[in-house]
């Protein structure tokens, strides 16, 4: 019996996932007992985040499915890390800089995606299974849902996530609620006289593909295929759409083929939201679909939804990445920035600054603002407080920090529309400058170097 490990190809999400639970054994969690195609595998996954877990978890055998499940691929950080090569502590920067060599994809004739293809009175949704999240949920919905579209005039790509709430056989309801690339697309499509927008939607592909296109956010006439060249280090493997002229992810898992309906005003949500809460906002588009493609082998690859350390997590560190590179183009001296899950990884940041001249926090704060339209919160300390160590930011707000002069706030700016405090789209924003404004301050108290490495040698042989 041939017991070797499958080759598979560098852009195939297997060659990751059997590299990462090579070096993370005890990181990857594969469930053989049954489990219900709803609520399950989500309780699961917050159970285990509850008790401080968060590993890969791999569904066997979950009622009604003709495929694995698999769920949390990117509830951890040094899962990004291990996709970029790297460590956890070199990962936003190594995000950041990434993108600086796009390379145009290469169109195979066929590729593994393309193994079963169901079209016409064979599409029907339920094949696939999309599960309900949330009790209060409107009903099943697919969460790893990366939409490809052109740009109706330049045809440029660009991928983005969006929630798909299932309608019927053949038909999805979806919110472009943040307001970027793709819902501009609609609204030039819409101008231009059009009715629909083809897409394609991926489910499941390898880490740098989705941290390349669906996570990376750049100018909107850059190509996100190529963007996920950059980061794969060789050009994207693509093959031609079967009913539709956009391109698909030759090693992607599952496809989805449709055509957004610009002229749709249906019903969508409410659904379980980063947030925390159901959100029933919406801008009430409908997909209608094409086309089902999958890999004769494929994994279902979902997305835990709500308030997980998964779904945070996507935002966050993409944001972190993307900002620190904006911020240090006019402020060289910004050493982190961090989306905190306190924050829900997309409406507060902390960011930390090398030796602040006057003033020049509060201009750090307003940038990060205006780069990043769903913050309300920005907190800026000194570079010797760890912004991914919340106790050390609230520390420095405790100590360096007075409410009469230390805060600014804008009253009325454009905010995040699943923000359920927002009125109307609008929210206001506050900055926290919890920098050292007077010299000479207190010294931080200390341990020798020398010290703290004994002690940690001697806790670890203590506690093991």
């Amino acid at each position: 019996m041939d017991t070797a490990t499958p080759q598979y190809d560098k852009q195939d999400l297997r060659s990751f996932l059997t590299q990462y639970e090579a070096s993370h054994p005890d990181q990857v969690m594969r469930v053989s007992q049954p489990v219900a195609l709803d609520y399950d595998t989500v309780a699961l996954a917050f159970e285990l985040e509850a008790r401080k877990q968060s590993p890969v978890l791999i569904f066997d055998n979950v009622t009604g499915s003709r495929f694995p499940v698999l769920m949390n691929l990117f509830g951890a950080r040094d899962r990004y890390a291990a996709a970029l090569g790297v460590t956890v502590q070199q990962l936003p920067q190594a995000w950041a800089s990434t993108d600086t060599r796009p390379l145009p994809p290469d169109v195979l004739t066929t590729g593994p995606i393309k193994d079963v293809v169901l079209t016409g009175d064979d599409v029907d949704l339920g094949y696939l299974p999309i599960m309900r999240n949330f009790v209060e949920d409107g009903g099943p919905y697919v969460t790893n849902a990366m939409f490809i579209a052109r740009d109706p005039e330049t045809g440029v790509r660009n991928a983005s996530f969006h929630r798909l709430h299932v309608k019927g056989k053949t038909r999805f309801g979806t919110s472009l609620h943040s307001r970027r690339h793709l819902w501009n697309y609609a609204r030039k499509a819409k101008a231009m006289g059009l009715t629909e927008l083809p897409v394609v939607v991926v489910i499941g592909c390898h880490p740098l593909i989705t941290i390349g296109s669906g996570l990376w956010k750049g100018p909107i006439d850059a190509d996100e295929y190529e963007a996920a060249g950059g980061f794969l280090g060789e050009p994207l493997k693509v093959v031609e759409g079967v009913t539709g002229p956009v391109d698909i992810p030759a090693f992607a898992e599952i496809a989805i083929e449709g055509r957004l309906l610009l002229d749709a005003d249906e019903d969508e949500g409410p659904f379980g939201e980063f947030t925390g809460y159901a959100s029933e906002r919406s801008t009430r588009h409908a997909l209608e679909v094409t086309a089902i493609l999958h890999r004769k082998d494929a994994f279902y690859h979902t997305i835990v939804g709500g308030m997980s350390d998964e779904h945070t997590m996507l935002l966050g560190i993409s944001q972190e990445a993307r900002q620190l590179k904006t911020l240090r183009v006019q402020y060289p001296n910004v050493t982190a920035v961090h989306y905190p899950k306190s924050g829900t990884c997309l409406l507060h940041v902390y960011v930390s600054v090398k030796d602040p001249a006057p003033g020049e926090a509060r201009n750090i704060a307003l940038a990060a603002l205006g780069d990043n339209l769903s913050l309300k919160l920005v907190v800026v300390v000194d570079d010797d407080i760890d912004v991914f160590n919340e106790q050390q930011v609230i520390w420095a707000m405790a100590t360096r920090f007075q409410a009469d002069t230390d805060t600014d706030t804008i009253k009325v700016g454009m905010g995040a529309i699943l923000d359920p405090s927002n009125h109307a789209g609008q929210t206001a924003k506050l900055i926290i400058d919890a920098t050292i404004k007077k010299k000479p301050f207190p010294r931080r108290h200390s341990l020798p170097r020398e010290s703290t490495e004994e002690a940690r040698r001697l806790a670890d042989a203590l506690l093991k």
